[in-house]
């Protein structure tokens, strides 16, 4: 194989594993929007938050595999699409989002609580911030534009996650239950932090959008 034929395939390489990372992130956080629907009423929750809680571990676990690939990849290869240190930060945010989706669900099963309005209404918005960020990777390489437009909507959407976290805790802590308002700031939190990943991998991305024009 020719010298030029390899670095195109390494191209390939690192937008794919992008691409799978991010897919991943999608899938997971759409399990836990599930998860959010199976409240105490619910016949069988028991069995139901198992088997998502399953469901997002597995995503999580195909999540690090194309993350180490991808990591791999980097150690391997002289040139790179982008700039190496962006791929590296990129991928690391992105499976952040991933796992503190599946800490929420492993926190919400020990802790034995369930789904409120606000978990709800911010994993609701999660997802469709996730989706974005999944878009503006996928068009990065294609279409410059139309991933910036979904780094612009993601960003919206962490700030909508922030006011409702806000909210949130305002709330929960009008609550006389010690036990409860501790654990469930730390599932707020989660989601929070989740917030954060997604804002910051916007920025990572507007960047790249940047430097490549």
């Amino acid at each position: 194989m020719k010298v030029w034929e390899t670095m195109f395939k390494r191209v390939d390489t690192f937008q794919n594993l992008l691409k799978t990372q991010a897919q991943f992130t999608v899938d997971g956080v759409s399990v836990l929007n599930e998860f959010m629907g199976i409240d105490d009423s619910v016949p069988d929750k028991d069995v139901l938050r198992h088997n998502l809680r399953m469901r997002i571990k597995k995503a999580e676990e195909e999540g690090d595999r194309a993350r180490r690939e991808l990591i791999n990849e980097l150690v391997k290869s002289l040139i790179t699409p982008l700039d190496r240190q962006d791929l590296f930060s990129l991928s690391n945010i992105i499976d952040e989002i991933l796992d503190y989706s599946l800490n929420t669900v492993e926190e919400m099963v020990v802790y034995k609580l369930g789904p409120d309005f606000y978990l709800k209404k911010m994993i609701e918005k999660l997802s469709r911030g996730v989706a974005h960020l999944n878009y503006a990777v996928d068009k990065l390489f294609v279409d410059k534009n139309l991933s910036n437009t979904n780094v612009i909507a993601a960003k919206v959407i962490e700030n909508e996650i922030e006011e409702t976290y806000r909210e949130a805790l305002a709330d929960l802590f009008e609550n006389d239950n010690f036990h409860y308002v501790f654990k469930m700031r730390e599932v707020y939190r989660h989601i929070s932090n989740s917030a954060d990943r997604i804002s910051e991998a916007a920025d990572i991305i507007g960047n790249i959008i940047i430097k490549e024009v």
